[in-house]
């Protein structure tokens, strides 16, 4: 037949449809022969033909993928032509082809060896033509796979013949595992959109810590998939989905109970998409209330046994997860501890601690939650981000965001009429801004940060004021002051410990108090006994281990062991002391801080010689001596400083003193003024000066 109009048909059976060619009757064409089918006066094609007498003579038949390149439905008219190819010019040398599974239920996690299959598809399809967009069947024991011409190499259209190179490139969010050298560089999707920004998603303060689970999760999937295997470097824990969780922060929130085992199953469906898919992120909140120790819940269900075994079967199964990333966020001061399963390096990649923003990051975070306030001119013009950042000091983030919450009920609050009903005053209401003054008040009335200086927890130590009686007290602030500046300035000694050690009401609780003060360390904790009252020894462990643990979350901490011999539960008789809380203190007292944490730690003790016996004396950096007033001179100094008896009084107290040696501390010293005061002007003196001598004695 030299050319005519033909039927389109369909493709008599299943084996012809993987042939790639137009089936025709042996009376219209012979095997092997090419034809140019055009559908219509601008759309030509050109297919290889094989003959087969199921096929009635002038009906053209094609296979459903070429039905679908060309355009044809059943019974369509088409003019045939016979081609002759120019084998100088027109044979094929690379063609790429993209491919993919026929059945997306047929979904195989073996690799495929492309060196293979491109000798298979030569030898299938040799001398045959091809042209860019055609579709065909490539049948690979155990699947039948769709394959659609990307590129040939210079031309348009060819012929496939034995020194045709194929090259394979799985299709797009395939499950397809390609092996061998004959496929094409795998890229990654970009796993964070161009027009990424946190500050939009409400996220500040994090750069650091971004940045290093970028570079422990991330960085992985940044590379071409051939590199990454090449280095043996585990790609499980990256993920995503085609969209872009990153692009479109569309995070599902999944009820775990109770029917947890279905829900924690799906979960990861998504992993059949394979190495080569977006990045899927599965976030489990508070994961220590999903996945607690195996074998610690009560009850014979074992629910919960059974909810941990799933989760770590799919995170760290028989089939590598590539294309899921599995975040879980716990509460790093609970006591109980995660599943040590879970946390096995090979299952929990990264664990990362997130602390508290710095000066930037808290400037980060006000500017995200001031933004909508700025967009419509209702922060005030003396509103400074940078000097609320530097006033914040150790606020968390969602401390930082209460701030701004109270400062914008205080600017509310000044335009509230106070009349016989609570009514706004629109008037002034629509001048509202929010001023650097609403956010001042807030900060000193309404939000104290947890990891902060609670002003309140000192300021009882200290209520009389410092007395510098002498040079005894005058050293011990100097020194102290100097324990300060080596715990900012010194990168050797990142702690430092000094135990302010002397005879009972001395006044050490004051000064360490002070120093603590003066410091101006942006965390500052006072461990007392009176705050540990009919706590039982654990209790108290945890009590006093939970204090230097949240110190370790500041850059800057100072913590305040006074008075540890109660802590101690010490009693001269027997004598009896808790042990627990001994070896607690011990230890937390000569803990190395973390890297970048530098901590202050002063205690308090009236009995120096029980530490030395208990061996607490050396876990101390230095001791500082603070003694009672012991000579008249310091008792007339401490008098007048006190400025609780006249000149008269004083002039005589001091005939009765100059020169003779008492003992007395200032604590105790404050406590004889007050009750001599409370006699008359007469007898104030005298009864003075027979309490002093009843105490001195």
């Amino acid at each position: 037949m030299s050319s005519g109009t033909m039927l389109a048909a369909r493709c008599p059976t299943d084996e012809l449809s993987l042939t790639n060619c137009a089936v025709v009757n042996d009376k219209d064409f012979q095997n092997g022969q090419h034809v140019i089918v055009k559908t219509s006066p601008t759309h030509k094609f050109v297919f290889t033909v094989k003959s087969h007498n199921t096929v009635l003579s002038g009906n053209i038949a094609f296979s459903l993928p070429q039905r679908k390149w060309v355009g044809l439905s059943i019974g369509q008219e088409v003019e045939v032509t016979p081609y002759d190819f120019d084998k100088a010019r027109q044979c094929i040398g690379t063609m790429t082809i993209e491919i993919d599974f026929l059945q997306k239920k047929s979904v195989d996690s073996n690799p495929y060896d492309t060196d293979r299959m491109a000798a298979e598809f030569i030898q299938q399809f040799n001398c045959q033509a091809f042209s860019t967009g055609q579709q065909t069947f490539l049948f690979d024991p155990g699947a039948v796979l769709i394959c659609s011409v990307l590129l040939c190499e210079q031309i348009e259209l060819g012929l496939a013949i034995a020194n045709s190179q194929v090259i394979f490139e799985k299709a797009e969010s395939s499950s397809l595992a390609l092996i061998g050298k004959s496929k094409t560089k795998q890229g990654r999707q970009s796993i964070i959109n161009p027009d990424w920004n946190f500050e939009k998603m409400g996220i500040g303060g994090l750069d650091r810590e971004f940045s290093d689970i970028f570079r422990r999760a991330f960085a992985s999937r940044v590379f071409p998939v051939e590199l990454v295997e090449q280095m043996g470097e585990c790609v499980a824990g990256d993920a995503g989905n085609n969209d872009g969780l990153w692009a479109e922060p569309g995070l599902r929130a999944v009820p775990m109970a109770p029917a947890a085992k279905p829900q924690a199953w799906r979960l990861f469906v998504f992993r059949q998409l394979g190495a080569n898919s977006g990045l899927h992120i599965i976030i489990f909140d508070e994961i220590d209330a999903i996945c607690k120790q195996r074998g610690t819940m009560q009850g014979s269900t074992g629910v919960h046994d059974t909810v941990v075994n799933q989760l770590l079967s799919k995170i760290d199964g028989v089939e590598q997860l590539n294309n899921i990333l599995v975040i879980g966020k716990r509460r790093s001061q609970r006591p109980p501890p995660p599943p040590r399963a879970r946390l096995a390096s090979h299952r929990t990649r990264v664990r990362y601690p997130v602390g508290l923003p710095d000066e930037n990051g808290r400037v980060q975070i006000l500017n995200i939650h001031t933004a909508r306030m700025r967009e419509h001119k209702l922060l005030g013009d003396d509103v400074d981000v940078r000097e609320l950042a530097v006033e914040t000091k150790n606020f968390s983030g969602a401390e930082l965001e209460g701030l701004v919450r109270a400062a914008q009920s205080t600017a509310m609050n000044r335009h509230i009429k106070a009349a016989t009903k609570v009514e706004v005053d629109m008037e002034r209401a629509e001048k509202l801004q929010v001023m650097r003054g609403d956010f001042l008040n807030s900060l000193e009335n309404d939000i104290k940060p947890a990891f902060g200086i609670n002003q309140e927890d000192y300021d009882s130590y200290i209520m009389n004021g410092i007395i510098v009686w002498g040079d005894p007290v005058t050293r011990a602030l100097d020194d102290g002051e100097l324990l300060v500046q080596q715990t900012k300035n010194s990168d050797r000694t990142p702690l430092v410990s000094v135990l302010l050690e002397g005879p009972p009401n001395s006044g050490k609780t004051a000064l360490a108090a002070k120093i603590a003060e003066k410091s101006g360390f942006p965390f500052i904790k006072i461990c007392s006994p009176d705050k540990m009252i009919g706590f039982s020894e654990t209790a108290k462990c945890q009590a006093i281990k939970k204090i230097f643990d949240d110190a370790y979350k500041s850059q800057l901490s100072c913590v305040v062991v006074d008075d540890i011999e109660r802590l101690l539960d010490y009693v001269p008789i027997g004598p009896r002391f808790s042990n627990l809380v001994l070896q607690a203190l011990l230890v937390l007292l000569k803990k190395a801080s973390p890297h970048g944490r530098k901590l202050l730690i002063i205690g308090t003790s009236s009995r120096k010689d029980v530490l030395q016996e208990m061996e607490m004396m050396d876990v101390f950096s230095t001791n500082i001596h603070i003694p009672n007033i012991t000579t008249g001179e310091q008792l007339i100094e401490a008098l007048e400083l006190l400025s609780r008896f006249d000149d008269r009084e004083r002039s005589r107290i001091s005939q009765h003193v100059k020169g003779k040696a008492v003992w007395i501390g200032i604590k105790k010293l404050m406590m004889i003024i007050e009750m001599s005061l409370q006699m008359g002007t007469e007898h104030r003196v005298d009864k003075f000066l027979l309490l002093l001598k009843e105490e001195g004695r």
